[in-house]
């Protein structure tokens, strides 16, 4: 096969946008030897054209079907070129089947969803079918985000043919991806399969028109297949989607007929069809996890009139398989896209089990865990996410002393703009000082606990979130330095609370008011429930009934940051709690934006104190032993290596403001090094 050049008879003002096109991404995969894609392969009568790319060189060429044997080039797919033809299954609903297994949205991955095939025995090593008579369901979104796609349509349009030989099936549903990319929208595409487009001089859905062999694979797939009857499909199935009265075979023959590969000005003109493929159609539907419409009576409705007993579905993002609904419903997207494992859903013998790559089988709970909580689902997360809350900005700034709650939608979305998580919410200010100074007060949202039970979380109902004070960027540095204290506490004390950064776009209705940084702060409810701990709110605490070690440890903490702000006869920014684990109460610090490392401009200390400014360091004289005193010392002399790493770890401050925060912690580090100035500032 040689290069050659693509001819075409695009308009003259499409080839000179192609043309820019070419020249802007070309230069990212031109002549580089890791840079693979294809085969792109079409239909023309006697002959077939291939497009691929190899090793940064784009390839087109067109060869006689008589002559069709193997493409075969390193990293690209096998394909046999005289066995390009594939079978069209019309059924929507099957009985009888011994053993299913069910994965969703891989979005490129290849190499995780290979892994899990093999571990659970749907394929051997050299990537056979040996599932017998048993069935694979794919339930859509096989495509973005990951940089091998082809791969895996490829190895399924012949891992599907391998099936159907032995008796068994691959049903390929379509989620929202496929309809995305076929029709033209490419907005969450890799980039690699930009360049794709550019060195063609070919919009990407036109490698999938009519013609191209995946491209009408592809269109041949389902929305819905009933197996068992357990339903299974992308996103889901909403009240309003019934009314409709689609049938399995209906729904899967509109799809097909009427809106892949069609305008976009013609699927909107058609209420039916633009209603498909919106949000509350079945490859967009998240009611079942996110808007808390749905309670147990909606859910058996849904099943009754669909006549089926389980529904299970991808779409929606988590970190493991979960069933909802008493085990009704079953979300099976435990984000394969974001890391490097994943899990299946497999149905035998009338159970569920959860499958991983390493070829365990576990058995899915019968109702979804209630030991993580929001506030961990968040925590838990490999990426910073984006806090999305639309309510009345100018009603919550005016009104922040009040602490009166108002109304909010809070969504979760991932660093690709997908939503995870969306609920209504309320939500009011909270802080002494801060609500009093800060045009961006700390809120607490609140949560019906109802809805949070109904989507498998533990019913604690609250989150603390952090903002900047203000929206300078001065302000966003004071709030990354409070939010680096935790860490440093943490280092010091492993049971502290927990945080967890997050980007926050607050909108005032429809509009977009602010875009800042801040983070979720573990409040005590769940603080107590992670740990298994007691909340000691009232009972009377002084220095001697409380865990030594940790409390002079905090002690001797909040001295290192030049924070005063914090009393334990009043419990101001303490929490006296009780682990199992230890016999004595335990003080856990927070709130540190009044110490001098932050620096904040309203930061001022307590009348009571003998110093001038919150920069100067001062050790509240609460008794301890000289053993304490010297052992807490040696421990913090122990770790300052380590502190002034993690300094330099946190790269989401500007440089000038990293060096400062190490300046601040080796002037509590020169005090300490030095006995008399030791005995002299802090046993004063």
């Amino acid at each position: 096969m040689s290069m050659t050049t693509l001819s075409t008879k695009l308009p003259l003002l499409s080839i000179l946008l192609l043309f820019l096109l070419l020249s802007v991404q070309t230069i990212g995969f031109s002549q580089n030897p890791d840079y693979f894609d294809g085969p792109y392969i079409f239909d023309q009568k006697d002959s077939l054209k291939i497009q691929w790319i190899e090793a940064g060189i784009p390839f087109d060429t067109l060869i006689a079907k008589k002559d069709a044997g193997l493409f075969k080039r390193d990293s690209l797919p096998l394909v046999n070129l005289r066995d390009l033809t594939f079978p069209v299954d019309n059924d929507a609903s099957y009985k009888d089947v011994d053993k299913v297994v069910a994965v969703s949205d891989v979005h490129g991955k290849y190499d995780i969803l290979i892994s899990m095939l093999i571990a659970q025995g749907v394929i051997d090593e050299s990537h056979q079918w040996i599932f017998g008579q048993n069935h694979l369901v794919i339930v859509g979104d096989n495509f973005d985000r990951g940089d091998k796609v082809l791969e895996i349509l490829w190895f399924l349009f012949y891992l599907q043919k391998k099936a159907e030989a032995e008796g068994g099936k691959v049903h390929m549903l379509l989620g929202n991806h496929e309809v995305m990319t076929l029709n033209g929208d490419l907005r969450y595409i890799n980039r690699k399969y930009l360049y794709t487009s550019a060195a063609f001089t070919t919009p990407y859905h036109e490698f999938f028109r009519q013609g191209s062999i995946l491209g009408d694979w592809i269109v041949s797939h389902k929305i819905m297949v009933s197996i068992d009857k357990r339903l299974f499909v992308h996103a889901g199935i909403s009240p309003e989607f019934l009314v409709l009265n689609y049938s399995i075979k209906k729904i899967n023959k509109v799809f097909q007929k009427s809106i892949l590969r069609q305008p976009k000005d013609k699927i909107k003109r058609n209420l039916e069809l633009s209603f498909l493929v919106n949000g509350k159609g079945p490859i967009w539907y998240r009611g079942y996890f996110e808007n808390g419409t749905l309670n147990q009576d909606s859910i058996d409705m849904i099943l009754q009139k669909l006549g089926q007993k389980t529904i299970i579905v991808g779409h929606t993002s988590m970190r493991e398989i979960n069933p909802f609904f008493e085990r009704k419903i079953i979300g099976i997207d435990n984000s394969i896209k974001q890391g490097s494992k994943g899990q299946v859903l497999i149905i035998e013998n009338d159970q569920f089990y959860v499958g991983d790559q390493e070829g365990n089988q576990t058995l899915l709970k019968l109702t979804s865990p209630k030991e993580s909580s929001l506030f961990e689902y968040v925590y838990n997360m490999d990426y910073t996410p984006t806090l999305e809350i639309k309510t009345d900005i100018g009603r919550l700034l005016k009104r922040s002393d009040k602490e009166e709650y108002q109304e909010a939608d809070f969504e979760i979305s991932d660093p690709d703009g997908e939503v995870v998580f969306s609920l209504p919410a309320r939500l009011r200010a909270r802080g002494n000082k801060r609500k009093m100074v800060c045009r961006f007060p700390p809120v607490k949202i609140d949560f019906k606990k109802s809805l949070l039970d109904s989507l498998g979380f533990h019913s604690h109902d609250k989150l603390k979130l952090v903002l900047p004070c203000g929206p300078e960027k001065s302000q966003q540095e004071y709030l990354f330095k409070e939010y680096f204290l935790y860490d440093l506490y943490a280092m010091i004390d492993s049971n502290t609370l927990r945080t967890k950064m997050v980007k926050i776009k607050l909108y005032d209705g429809d509009k977009k008011d602010f875009v800042v940084t801040g983070f979720l702060i573990e409040d005590e409810k769940e603080y107590a429930r992670r740990k298994n701990a007691r909340i000691l709110e009232k009972a009377k605490i002084n220095a001697s009934h409380l865990d030594r070690e940790s409390f002079v440890k905090m002690e001797f903490f909040q001295y290192m940051i030049s924070n005063t702000d914090w009393s334990l006869r009043n419990r101001h920014n303490l929490e006296l709690v009780k682990l199992e684990s230890m016999d004595k109460v335990m003080a856990i610090a927070y709130d540190f934006d009044y110490s001098g490392f932050v620096g904040q401009d309203y930061a001022v200390p307590h009348e009571s104190l003998p110093i001038d400014n919150i920069h100067e360091r001062y050790f509240f004289s609460y008794p301890m032993t000289d053993g304490e005193f010297y052992a807490a010392a040696q421990f913090f002399k122990s770790i300052e290596l380590d502190v002034y790493k993690l300094c330099e770890k946190a790269t989401y401050m500007k440089l000038k403001t990293i060096q400062e925060n190490k300046e601040y912690l080796k002037g509590f580090y020169r005090t300490l090094n030095n006995p008399k100035r030791l005995r002299k500032e802090m046993l004063r």
